[in-house]
């Protein structure tokens, strides 16, 4: 067999999964220079790093913008710095969504009250922030009690559109040196198990069987469910002799902290689970379901959705929380008092508890982890939830990240993969707020049928709820927002207006091109023409677009110079800060 591609169609030879080694060249190789940790966040340096002339800042004592957010979307923000020219350099703490949009809404530092260090110093202010889960009212009201005062106004807007894949280790057990693999049906055609040209896994998951596997129901590899939704074909290795007796166990894997990733993932399943008896996903959240006689994570994250003291209502009431995380600095599986362990014993099927890590880089590690649990035969059997950018294929993958096709109970034959052109066919037809469905442009002022507002940082993630319910596309899909701010240091707004300009095409289509652009080449989809049109006028254009009598620029919801320009003149300067804006 050719290590570089698949196996003839016609030769019907079962395969193992991760047998095809197609070409990686070196930028699809390239990984965060750090792990995430518990103690301390590992931090991204977005663009060059030398001082050059036109670099932003100074920003709390050094020259870059800031930022803090999602992990999501942390393997593409670390390509953005290299595709965007010099002078741009930012800096990113992918601390989750949640402690994002806390740093973003507060001039405060947020780090230290989470107990997390920040390698690059003690900020007080961030120019920038990325999360999955939109801004909640009572967050807004915090932006303008903390931020407003300054002059500064709130944004909100979708950068990526984002597929979470359901992911796992095509290496599923190791026994006498011979390590077994999930085989795949040679029958499926490439378009359900290759993305770009590169095979990513594509072991077929209907919605009846993702359901049943993360409320735990389903809890072994060699379920005759999963066997049936791959053709009839056994997933196990031919050479395994246990795979029929004891198969190999599921073992969940979900987000420590506060997340974005789980709030698409829960979304999703809420909506996609409601006629599985036992679904235990009752709403969006940021946490997965879990009630407070469960296992307490505080000792490891204060700010953990996962403890008594939580202010975070979870995605639902059963708890599906073990007590053990897997910490990236050693390696190892570590324990909370409290609760079950997530792990089960040895020959045993799995718990149907979710292991916990920390950010999308722990969840990667932790499900790529060698086999752990036996002694003779030591089996490995993860599967979680993470951002389509770390799956094998995309710029920044980990090799051994492969991900589930998904179908639609109204298409049960058409098999999706978490790709860019299947995420933007999620996103759909849906019109920004208050603009022309088909081009983006200012209309319908006051009058949005949606009750959507250009205005309302709400309104550019609420006209997006539908998202888990779309009809086309990857069923698993949301949005990444960008938070920003209306006024910005002289030096910083040319840097910040660049970066969000590369994701509506300006000044070219470096990101956006759906074969060669960077998102593509990462599994995010691009937003539509007609909302990079509508983000390009409302918040990178002083725009002269009119609709029922309103200027849309006059709306003053353009970034501009702090203390020079329009809205943004004669507003007042941050504490510790030498020019007024962020």
């Amino acid at each position: 067999m050719n290590d570089n591609g698949p196996r003839p169609a016609t030769a019907k030879c079962p395969m193992r999964e991760g047998d095809r080694n197609p070409f990686l060249g070196a930028t699809a190789m390239k990984h965060i220079s750090a792990p995430l940790l518990l103690s301390a966040l590992s931090s991204v340096a977005l663009g060059s790093t030398a001082l050059a002339q036109g670099a932003p800042g100074p920003n709390d004592g050094d020259y870059a913008l800031h930022g803090a957010g999602s992990t999501a979307i942390q393997p593409i923000l670390d390509e953005e710095g290299d595709w965007i020219p010099p002078p741009f350099i930012a800096h990113y703490m992918p601390t989750g969504s949640g402690l994002g949009r806390q740093a973003w809404r507060n001039i405060t530092n947020q780090f230290l009250l989470a107990g997390l260090a920040n390698p690059f110093g003690t900020w007080n202010t961030v120019q920038y922030a990325f999360s999955e889960s939109g801004t909640s009212a009572s967050e807004l009201t915090e932006y303008y009690t903390n931020v407003g005062p300054y002059g500064l106004k709130p944004i909100q807007v979708p950068k990526f559109v984002l597929p979470v894949a359901i992911a796992y280790n095509p290496h599923y057990a190791t026994q006498g040196g011979i390590q077994y693999r999930f085989q795949v049906n040679p029958s499926f055609p490439a378009s359900t198990t290759q993305i770009n040209g590169i095979h990513v896994g594509g072991m077929r998951m209907p919605r009846q069987v993702y359901c049943r596997i993360f409320n735990g129901q389903i809890t072994n590899w060699n379920d005759a469910a999963l066997q049936m939704a791959n053709g009839g074909m056994s997933l196990g290795d031919p050479v395994d002799a246990n795979w029929t007796s004891v198969g190999v166990p599921i073992r969940l894997v979900g987000r420590l902290d506060r997340s974005g990733t789980t709030d698409i993932f829960t979304r999703a399943l809420a909506a996609h689970c409601t006629g599985i008896p036992g679904n235990h996903y009752a709403t969006n959240s940021e946490a997965l379901p879990y009630d407070s006689s469960g296992p307490n994570f505080s000792s490891v994250r204060p700010d953990t959705p996962y403890s008594p003291a939580s202010g975070v209502v979870p995605a639902g009431p059963v708890n599906m929380i073990g007590n053990q995380y897997f910490n990236t600095a050693t390696g190892t599986i570590l324990s909370v008092p409290g609760g079950s362990p997530s792990n089960p014993a040895a020959g045993a099927n799995g718990t149907g508890l979710y292991l916990l890590a920390n950010g999308s880089t722990a969840v990667a590690a932790a499900i790529a982890a060698a086999p752990d649990i036996g002694t003779t035969r030591r089996v490995n059997g993860k599967v979680g939830y993470i951002g389509a950018d770390f799956i094998r294929n995309a710029l920044s993958g980990n090799p051994t990240l492969f991900a589930a096709a998904l179908n639609r109970p109204s298409a049960p034959t058409v098999w999706h993969l978490p790709s860019a052109a299947s995420a933007s066919a999620a996103f759909g037809t849906v019109a920004a707020p208050e603009a022309d469905v088909s081009t983006g442009a200012f209309a319908n002022y006051g009058t949005d049928p949606r009750s959507a507002s250009r205005a309302n940082p709400l309104s550019w993630v609420n006209v997006l709820s539908g998202l888990a319910t779309s009809t086309a596309g990857y069923p698993i899909t949301g949005s990444s927002q960008m938070l920003l701010h209306t006024c910005y240091k002289a030096n910083n707004l040319p840097h910040i207006r660049t970066w969000l300009g590369y994701n509506v095409g300006t000044p070219d289509d470096r990101f956006t091109n759906p074969t060669t652009g960077l998102m593509a080449l990462s599994n995010i989809g691009a937003l539509p023409s007609s909302w990079q049109r509508a983000v390009n006028q409302t918040f990178l254009t002083n725009s002269t677009e009119v609709s029922n009598g309103q200027t849309l620029g006059a709306l003053n919801l353009w970034m501009a110079a702090g203390g020079t320009a329009g809205h943004c003149f004669g507003m007042s300067t941050l504490p510790g800060a030498s020019q007024p804006g962020m």
